[in-house]
């Protein structure tokens, strides 16, 4: 297939540039960031449109803004910045999620075929998620004389969902942020329900 050249305005070239420090920080958007130790902050560059489902939420939340809007890249960029102790709750992707870190030490954890375990990363490692593989992550050190860590979280596809881990939406059901019926609507899209009352939920039907 035959690419077509374009010779566009240098204006419209600009429009593609996102300086840092012009980024704007957003804490709130996903249902997660409403307890203390899952508190986050993202600088969203490049962004998609929202999924479509239940549970569903956009790996950005609904409240950042992307600073690069008009153009359909096909998947999306944000930063992250979290202070030592603070990260995302358990959770999966219907996209690869890929990560590079650029400030601090991170803890990266996952559901594994032998149970739980994690890696350890920091400056300019890297790392991709696939598809599906319940996963956190936590800032466990931030860079000398600074409060925050910060990585850079790419995120394919044109509207790609975040969706909690079984455990996670019991954690926040059990801290009143979703209530039974919510929870049993985000299990479904996991692929781990299998119908009668809070069954993943340990039988939590209040």
């Amino acid at each position: 297939m035959a690419v077509p050249i374009i010779k566009p305005s240098l204006a419209e070239v600009r429009k593609g540039i996102a300086r840092f420090s012009e980024l704007e920080r957003c804490t709130t958007g996903i249902p997660d960031m409403l307890l203390p130790e899952f508190q986050r902050t993202f600088l969203n560059v490049l962004g998609f449109s929202q999924p479509k489902g239940v549970g569903k939420v956009s790996p950005f939340g609904d409240a950042a803004v992307a600073k690069i809007t008009h153009l359909k890249a096909g998947l999306g960029v944000s930063f992250v910045a979290a202070k030592p102790g603070k990260g995302v709750a358990m959770h999966i992707h219907d996209t690869v999620e890929s990560f590079l870190f650029i400030k601090g030490k991170w803890k990266l954890e996952f559901e594994l075929d032998k149970g739980t375990d994690y890696v350890i990363l920091g400056p300019l490692d890297f790392i991709a998620c696939p598809i599906g593989v319940e996963h956190c992550f936590q800032c466990i050190e931030a860079e000398p004389g600074e409060e925050e860590g910060l990585m850079l979280t790419i995120v394919s596809g044109d509207a790609p969902a975040a969706i909690g881990s079984p455990a996670s939406i019991r954690h926040l059901l059990d801290a009143g942020i979703f209530t039974p019926e919510q929870a049993e609507a985000v299990l479904e899209n996991t692929g781990t329900h299998t119908g009668g009352p809070m069954h993943f939920l340990g039988g939590v039907t209040r």
